[in-house]
């Protein structure tokens, strides 16, 4: 028997707990950041103006909003080689296309997902051949 995909934040099927991943927890477990905080750990130089510009410019990137403010979650993020997680970058694309938002992209990361037998698409981002083909059943219009 296939697994189903995940149900979609916010759609039949899927309850309010599992709708929205606690801000915490993803601070907790990978940080949220300010552009100037982020672009400082991926260590882009310049004014907070270009060091945000240089954040936000270079690939679509997840934000979530926060009190008039914007956070990014550091999961999405290689550090090491400063740029965002390949698998990351392309799931944001998907989801976007498809009308997922930022913060729906977000769960989808967090929740465990039957496609992954059971894993969490967050924990196996690194793994473009593992975590795209869910990502592709899960966030396809």
């Amino acid at each position: 028997m296939t697994p189903e995909p995940a149900p979609r934040p916010g759609s039949k099927g899927a309850t309010d707990a599992a709708a929205a991943v606690p801000r915490e927890q993803v601070r907790r477990e990978f940080g949220l950041y300010t552009a100037a905080e982020l672009a400082g750990r991926l260590n882009f130089g310049g004014t907070e103006n270009a060091r945000a510009k240089n954040l936000t410019g270079k690939a679509p990137v997840l934000a979530l909003t926060d009190g008039g403010g914007v956070l990014y979650p550091g999961f999405q993020f290689d550090e090491k080689r400063a740029r965002i997680l390949p698998a990351v970058k392309d799931i944001i694309r998907l989801g976007r296309s498809s009308g997922w938002r930022d913060e729906d992209l977000v769960s989808w990361f967090f929740r465990a997902n039957p496609l992954l037998d059971g894993k969490r698409p967050v924990d196996l981002r690194e793994d473009e051949e593992t975590v795209l083909p869910a990502a592709e059943k899960d966030l396809a219009r």
